[in-house]
């Protein structure tokens, strides 16, 4: 499928996905539906284990949503606006592969919402601000960050950040735990590749699985969290993966995965 903002590229299991709206990626309605089919398209490409989302502008990742069309919405427009951005970004949670946001510039409201909801985020060193404004407009985080922040960094952290709309620069998101790393500028897409191609020779499916198992026990009691971990080992057991797993460790030698 043709998009306007985005390009993806797939080398080897790693699929990047490049965001290019400019002058910020400001998000709108019809960059959302390009996220949302982008991510879709993606979580059904089997001979990818690993996807990569960063940004083609300069000095932003998403610097937040595009306000001028916000302003032209009436509030069911707004609603069905925020829905869209929602369901975009579980598509990157509930997708079975390892999702990266290389987040090499501003992250902020939208910006910060999806990355978020990747597994790992990497940041570029420098000036770059992520975190949730949107009290200083006067508006909520709509698409997941009232719901992402607290899991990630706590409940109190995350209410101070929200009600003060707080954004911060990278070396105080890593020691709150927001981000995983900050990467230097001119080793940024580099370590991100390489981090994301070592991922990628490793057993995808199981890396899917045990994501995936994640997401779905967290919020359920011990006992039906479990039965969910079952189900995805005995899903996972039956894959060529496992079985080249135990067996090269049987043979003592280096598995050799398939993502299959």
């Amino acid at each position: 499928m043709a998009y306007q903002f985005i390009t993806m590229k797939t080398e080897g299991r790693v699929l990047t996905i490049s965001l290019n709206r400019p002058p910020t990626n400001p998000l709108s309605r019809e960059f959302g539906q390009e996220l949302y089919g982008a991510f879709g398209e993606a979580g059904q490409m089997d001979s990818v284990s690993v996807v990569v989302i960063t940004s083609l502008q300069e000095k932003a990742f998403i610097a937040g949503a595009d306000i001028k069309e916000m302003m032209a919405m009436n509030p069911a427009d707004l609603e069905s606006f925020a829905k869209l951005l929602q369901d975009a970004n579980n598509l990157l949670t509930g997708m079975k592969k390892v999702v990266i946001a290389a987040i090499n510039g501003h992250a902020l409201g939208g910006g910060c919402e999806m990355a978020m909801a990747c597994d790992y985020r990497f940041m570029i060193s420098g000036n770059s601000l992520i975190g949730l404004p949107e009290a200083t407009l006067g508006i909520i985080p709509g698409a997941g960050g009232t719901q992402r922040l607290p899991r990630l960094v706590g409940v109190p952290r995350a209410l101070e950040m929200m009600l003060s709309g707080k954004v911060m620069g990278p070396e105080e998101a890593l020691a709150i735990g927001l981000i995983n790393r900050i990467i230097e500028p001119e080793n940024f897409m580099g370590e991100v590749m390489a981090f994301a191609n070592k991922l990628a020779s490793g057993a995808g499916k199981a890396m899917g699985f045990i994501k995936a198992a994640v997401h779905e026990g967290i919020d359920l009691p011990m006992d039906q969290a479990l039965a969910v971990e079952l189900r995805y080992s005995r899903e996972n057991r039956a894959t060529l993966d496992a079985q080249e797993g135990l067996t090269a460790f049987a043979e003592k030698r280096k598995p050799i995965f398939q993502s299959r």
